[in-house]
């Protein structure tokens, strides 16, 4: 059933069933009230007649004549006989069964559309007072007749004001229907109401705006991480493809091959086999930190571990200029994690960076985060590189080729450290004119 036609069904029912209880209820009670002083007069009338006086009758002739209320009045003596005493109302039409004779001693009871009250005389006879209430029940109908007739007209209102009430949300309904079929067959820039307030259907309009945004940030998510898997993989492969040619290359030549060229060939092998166990324990270990948060975490000084990587570098490079601005700071984090992210950092300068270059390594607190900054006066990295961030098996310029001997994965392995303890890692220009990395890790 639709929404319209089971408002419009509601509307008629509370119209009903309100109009209907009001209405009737009014009605039965100006009816009974009329009724109620018809039976107080007749009840009063009764009360002053004695039954036990041999004058009753002359009596009854007499309240009859002086009554507010016409009625008639009729002798029914002991034997069943029936005498017209007084004539100022309506007569019975057909004789009162003894049960209603009974109940009419009690109280006046109704008879078609007469009141009849009784009172019992001492010779075993009765008198029946008669009075009409045909007039009381034919404004009972015609008071009915107009509560039908008001019902419909407020009726009609009712549907009216809900339709021009509720025309504009039902219209909004009916384009959020059909926005959310387009959005179910993968349309998502399908047409929302875009309305303010508090309604259901602006709120429904809004939640679905926000379902929306949702859903389209993580399609595109999605073909980001479906890209970057695709330029993995093609990297990966092209990667491991060099040692393999290189491998068998030589494994060709050694059947036929004399002393020496052996000798040289089982040593460029065992150089290619290390370069691939290199890139697949780097490969395993990206693996493990995007699958993993880590669960070893203990008290670490940063400063300290920062402190003795960077001695590590000045004994590869006595000469190498590199200056310390350590705060003292103290996080729980992996010191391991931590331990292979600075040995990545300065086996680059190592590689990359020209000894006679400054290095420069500051470390500080900025509210619940520390900051760690690597900067080195090197040749740095190509404006692009800066711009496209980190990539696995990325090589920013020629001169960090494969003759340093790295596999790629150094920076994808330092971004995915930093990741896994909470921070993240940024590469930028360094104020000495090389490359500037860039840790930010929680003070947790």
């Amino acid at each position: 059933m639709r929404l319209t036609t089971k408002v419009y069904l509601a509307t008629a029912l509370v119209a009903t069933v309100g109009a209907a209880s009001i209405g009737s209820t009014n009605v039965l009670l100006s009816y009974d009230s009329k009724v109620s002083g018809i039976k107080a007069v007749m009840t009063e009338n009764t009360a002053m007649i004695d039954g036990t006086s041999i004058d009753a009758i002359s009596d009854a002739i007499t309240i009859g004549e002086v009554s507010v209320q016409p009625m008639s009045i009729t002798y029914v003596d002991p034997e069943g006989g029936v005498s017209l005493i007084h004539d100022d109302g309506p007569g019975l039409t057909k004789d009162l069964p003894s049960e209603s004779l009974s109940r009419a001693v009690k109280a006046p009871i109704e008879s078609g559309s007469n009141l009849v009250s009784a009172l019992s005389l001492s010779n075993g006879g009765h008198l029946l007072f008669v009075s009409s209430i045909s007039e009381a029940q034919a404004e009972r109908t015609a008071d009915l007749n107009r509560t039908i007739v008001l019902y419909l007209f407020t009726l009609a209102g009712m549907v009216l004001l809900v339709w021009l009430t509720l025309r504009r949300d039902l219209r909004s309904i009916r384009r959020i229907n059909s926005a959310a079929l387009k959005i179910a067959d993968g349309d998502l820039s399908a047409d929302l109401p875009d309305k303010r307030g508090n309604s259901e259907i602006e709120q429904l309009s809004r939640s679905l705006r926000s379902m929306v945004s949702k859903l389209q940030g993580a399609l595109d998510a999605e073909r980001s991480s479906k890209a970057a898997m695709e330029n993995f993989i093609g990297d990966a492969s092209h990667e491991l493809k060099t040692p393999l040619t290189v491998i068998r290359g030589y494994s060709e030549l050694l059947p036929n091959a004399d002393a020496a060229l052996r000798k040289s060939a089982s040593e460029k092998i065992i150089r290619e086999v290390d370069k691939m166990s290199s890139m697949v324990n780097d490969l395993l270990l990206l693996a493990r930190l995007g699958e993993q948060a880590p669960t070893q975490l203990a008290t670490v000084r940063l400063d300290e571990l920062v402190r003795d990587a960077f001695e590590n570098l000045k004994v590869l490079g006595p000469s190498r200029p590199i200056e310390l601005k350590l705060r003292e700071v103290e996080l729980a984090s992996d010191s391991e994690l931590l331990g292979r992210f600075l040995a990545n950092a300065t086996s680059n300068i190592n590689r990359y960076v020209p000894e006679k270059a400054k290095v420069l390594v500051s470390l500080n607190t900025k509210g619940k985060k520390a900051e760690l900054l690597i900067e080195d006066a090197g040749p740095g990295l190509p404006a692009e590189a800066y711009r496209s961030g980190i990539r696995s098996f990325k090589r920013f310029d020629k001169s960090r080729s494969k003759t340093a001997g790295g596999t790629g994965l150094g920076m994808s392995i330092m971004a995915g450290i930093a990741e896994n303890l909470g921070g993240d890692v940024k590469l930028k220009k360094s104020a000495l004119g090389g490359l500037c990395v860039k840790l930010t890790l929680p003070l947790r």
